[in-house]
């Protein structure tokens, strides 16, 4: 994946990618998955979200607290699904994995599937992999 547009021959990473962000948006909806942290850096910000789904349970404090999360997660899963933010990637701690999504709206350029560079990638790994493993005088 790298960052870009639209181009010819991406409509698979694109539908991939796309069907992340309304998954995500799915269990947002239902309460599986809710904003538990905010990703920080010098430029952009991203939602760490987690739930019963990912093992971590995150409620507010106090009924009000509770409704105010609530109305975050309904307005982050609109984003989801109108394409203004999306999944990033997963962050995977100690004790818990979360889906951090972000966005043009909080800084962060738009992802986008690009199936070109991937399949350059993948072939410049075999390429590297085999040839470590083929030398001659060794056994693999």
């Amino acid at each position: 994946m790298i960052w870009g547009g639209n181009t010819h021959g991406n409509l698979i990473p694109q539908t991939i990618l796309r069907s992340l962000d309304i998954l995500t948006a799915v269990l947002l909806l239902t309460g599986q998955l809710k904003i538990t942290s905010v990703f920080l850096s010098s430029e952009s910000f991203g939602l760490s979200l987690a739930g019963p789904i990912t093992g971590y349970a995150a409620e507010g404090k106090t009924p009000s607290a509770e409704l105010a999360l609530d109305a975050l997660d309904v307005i982050t899963a609109l984003l989801l699904i109108t394409d203004q933010i999306n999944v990033v990637g997963p962050f995977i701690g100690s004790r818990t994995i979360s889906i951090v999504v972000s966005g043009p709206p909080f800084g962060y350029a738009k992802l986008a599937g690009y199936l070109p560079k991937t399949q350059e990638f993948f072939t410049d790994y075999r390429v590297r992999l085999m040839s470590k493993f083929n030398q001659p005088g060794t056994r693999g």
